[in-house]
């Protein structure tokens, strides 16, 4: 599996979704450190747990902001975070259920790690270009 490492084509260019970006990657890139190093089950349950949490916190932000700035495609945007919490559930089931099998990482990777590289390239730039058309700005701090 290649790093899993931010680069500049994710930028959004809203300083507070890129760094949030940047946080939801590197906590992905720990979780598939830990399963890749065969890391105890607590140490891989507790890090998916902290993406977990971080994407609901992101994810709320996000919507949050698109609401305030009346985007129009808020509402397809939150089906597909949905669904990535659907996943992501779904693989927290599989760890507690099989351990940190290499399934699992095989899942981190195809499920998780190309969906979001995916939305944040196609969909969430959207977002950004949306926002610089109207001149708007979103302050950094959430």
């Amino acid at each position: 599996m290649k790093e899993i490492a931010w680069t500049m084509d994710l930028s959004v260019g809203i300083e507070l979704i890129d760094e949030q970006h940047k946080m939801l990657i590197k906590h992905l890139s720990d979780l598939n450190e830990s399963l890749q190093s065969g890391k105890g089950p607590t140490k891989i349950a507790s890090t998916l747990n902290f993406l977990i949490e971080y994407t609901n916190f992101h994810f709320s932000a996000e919507e949050k902001h698109m609401a305030a700035n009346d985007y129009p495609e808020l509402e397809n945007h939150k089906k597909m975070h949905e669904g990535f919490k659907t996943t992501l559930s779904n693989l927290e089931e599989e760890l507690e259920e099989e351990g940190a099998t290499k399934m699992l990482a095989d899942s981190i990777d195809t499920l998780l790690v190309k969906w979001l590289f995916e939305h944040i390239r196609e969909i969430d730039v959207a977002f950004g270009k949306y926002l610089k058309e109207k001149g708007i700005e979103i302050p950094n701090e959430d």
